[in-house]
């Protein structure tokens, strides 16, 4: 992932956010680890898109991949370095294991993808990013996220969540998408 011009991606993200937040909440409030989750499994989907997979495969299908093994890791990195730039002590042997899933959204990842998808593409396409930069920018968004919570949900657990979010994004055969 190129990251030469972080203006583009530190813009996208910002979008990213502001549109999670839009689109999850519900009547105003907010479901924190839907939130976080969403915004993470969208992360991993960004990047998954990129590896040109069959895209008949059946959505929600767990896909097994070498490029997802070696670049995925690199979201991670991404999130945890927005974090420890807002100022938190974080990495990945602080994350909370007992927070390592997705379990506790209320979505789940099919849901979380249509409501997220198409707006996130537009925005990927409108800033002008390939895949894997979009990718990056949504796992900044998850990053800001992540902080924007703390109050509600400690950073460290946060994290954890946005990790399993990543990789389940990076593994799982996304849904068509409408256009917006």
């Amino acid at each position: 992932m190129d990251a030469s011009d972080p203006s583009d991606l530190i813009a996208a993200a910002g979008l990213y956010r502001e549109t999670a937040w839009r689109l999850l909440s519900d009547q105003g409030r907010l479901h924190v680890e839907t939130l976080i989750a969403s915004t993470a499994r969208m992360a991993g989907s960004l990047l998954y898109r990129s590896f040109g997979f069959d895209p008949a495969l059946t959505p929600g299908t767990a896909v097994f991949s070498d490029q997802a093994n070696q670049q995925g890791p690199q979201l991670m990195q991404v999130m945890l370095a927005t974090l420890q730039r807002l100022g938190h002590a974080v990495d990945e042997s602080s994350l909370d294991p007992a927070f390592c899933s997705t379990a506790a959204s209320q979505l789940d990842f099919l849901a979380a993808h249509g409501r997220l998808a198409p707006f996130f593409l537009k925005i990927a396409e409108l800033k002008g990013l390939d895949l894997p930069r979009a990718a990056e920018a949504a796992a900044i968004a998850t990053g800001l996220l992540v902080h924007d919570g703390r109050e509600v949900l400690p950073v460290e657990r946060g994290a954890a969540i946005a990790v399993a979010g990543l990789v389940e994004g990076c593994k799982t055969a996304p849904p068509p998408v409408p256009p917006v």
